[in-house]
């Protein structure tokens, strides 16, 4: 089943969710692991490029899965959730997805301001800030910023799919991993 029902995510919605956890966390990861090198190590070097390539593939990812979103509505939670629940649910995926999309605009908008370029696995982007150093390590302070932020939603998205799955024992989870129905 390629489109979402009234009970669960279809193929599409699903593969699109966990291509994005999986990108967002190889970004997280790899910028945590960077600080543990010293400027000009070439594994440090490296994993900057691994962060970049990461959050280039969650903004591609993200644009197809808002866009499927928008037209595929999710399946409702049964038991139903209380309307502050349903709120507080809405909120924190929107917030995500606007994570998703801020974040690596801010990281191109920060390398390029810098003088730097950005392609994705070697197919440059093209240039849309102006060289500009002082701008470039502001857009830098918001995208760390941004990005923490993102780090402590995610933690809380995955706790509160936890308590939904092992204390409310709703079906919030299984509509994203359980068999298609």
């Amino acid at each position: 089943m390629l489109r979402n029902t009234p009970h669960s995510y279809g193929k599409i919605a699903r593969g699109l969710h966990w291509l994005c956890a999986l990108a967002v966390i190889a970004a997280l990861v790899f910028i945590e692991l960077k600080g543990n090198f010293p400027k000009g190590d070439p594994v440090r070097n490296g994993l900057g490029y691994a962060h970049v390539q990461a959050g280039l593939i969650v903004l591609l990812l993200v644009l197809p899965r808002l866009a499927w979103r928008l037209g595929n509505p999710p399946p409702g939670i049964s038991p139903a959730p209380s309307p502050l629940m349903k709120l507080l649910a809405h909120a924190g995926h929107w917030a995500l997805y606007a994570l998703m999309l801020a974040l690596p605009i801010l990281g191109i908008a920060f390398i390029q301001a810098k003088g730097g370029e950005v392609a994705l696995f070697g197919l440059g982007l093209p240039s849309f800030m102006p060289n500009d150093p002082a701008l470039g390590r502001e857009l830098k302070e918001l995208h760390e910023l941004l990005g923490n932020v993102l780090l402590w939603l995610s933690i809380l998205h995955a706790a509160a799919a936890a308590w939904h799955h092992f204390i409310v024992k709703d079906d919030t989870v299984t509509r994203l991993t359980g068999p298609m129905r």
